[in-house]
């Protein structure tokens, strides 16, 4: 008998798939997540979870920073990807997309722009997707790859990269606090040495000396951290290759994008920031 395919539970890839499934469905108005096709990605016994959860447990788990910060997460990565696709972008690298479904929320979109995606993940989870995908979603305009960021060395990637093209978008949400930290600027300096110059670069971190212990796991040693000083941001990144255009921590978004009710306050989440970079003209 064959079994259907489901997304192993690496890292917070589910715990962040099903919160959104959950606010997507249980939250209202301004607080309703807009991954709406999340669920294609959660197995029967998941989606179930999420529905008691969602009728039995919402008060603890608003109570929870991070739930809130993961609506404002997707809201931010949503308006990068959409505003470089509309800026001519045409291809997106979507790197530890889990559960990730923009490429399919905004299917029209990259077939109206004439742009790509390639997700990205681990060997077992991206081939998991993929078949996932192409049973359920719009998914003609998106191509599928293995990585491992902790490899060091990532030849499939590097292929696709040899291609010529235009500007690049590379994702990498919620991606960093996994990784070796040598590797994770190995692998920034390979995007700068190998993507067109005007691509942008977008992914979040966990701050230096706030949760220091946190992606310890496996082969992960080391978890990347960097501080939220935008000069040392800036001089880190520069010295890849990189410019940096914009950082923000996860306490000042999810007060932009989250405006509280007097019955519905905001928990800010602390732990995290996020950086926007470009790949600079040479020279």
């Amino acid at each position: 008998m064959n079994t259907a395919p489901t997304l192993p539970d690496f890292s917070f890839m589910m715990k962040v798939g099903q919160l959104r499934h959950i606010q997507s469905t249980r939250e209202r108005g301004a607080f309703r997540n807009p991954d709406h096709l999340v669920w294609h990605f959660l197995s029967p016994s998941q989606r179930w979870s999420c529905l008691w959860r969602g009728r039995l447990l919402l008060p603890r788990l608003r109570a929870d920073p991070f739930y809130d910060y993961v609506l404002a997460r997707t809201r931010y990565y949503d308006e990068v990807f959409v505003d470089a696709l509309c800026a001519g972008t045409q291809r997106v690298i979507n790197v530890g997309c889990g559960s990730d479904t923009r490429a399919y929320r905004y299917a029209n979109l990259l077939a109206a722009q004439g742009a790509r995606v390639l997700e990205c993940d681990q060997p077992g989870a991206i081939e998991a997707k993929q078949v996932m995908a192409r049973r359920r979603l719009p998914a003609d305009r998106v191509d599928y790859a293995p990585i491992d960021l902790n490899e060091g060395r990532w030849p499939q990637l590097e292929a696709s990269l040899a291609a010529p093209t235009g500007a690049t978008l590379v994702l990498m949400e919620g991606v960093s606090p996994y990784v070796n930290a040598g590797a994770f600027a190995d692998f920034l300096r390979l995007l700068a040495s190998r993507l067109a110059a005007g691509s942008r670069i977008a992914y979040d971190y966990k701050i230096r000396g706030v949760s220091d212990s946190f992606g310890l796991e496996g082969r992960t040693h080391d978890p990347f951290r960097l501080s939220t000083c935008e000069r040392e941001l800036a001089d880190f990144h520069r010295g890849l290759g990189l410019r940096l255009v914009h950082s923000e921590t996860s306490a000042a978004l999810t007060a932009r994008l989250l405006q509280p009710t007097a019955s519905r306050p905001v928990r800010v989440f602390t732990h995290d920031a996020l950086v926007q970079l470009e790949v600079p003209q040479q020279a």
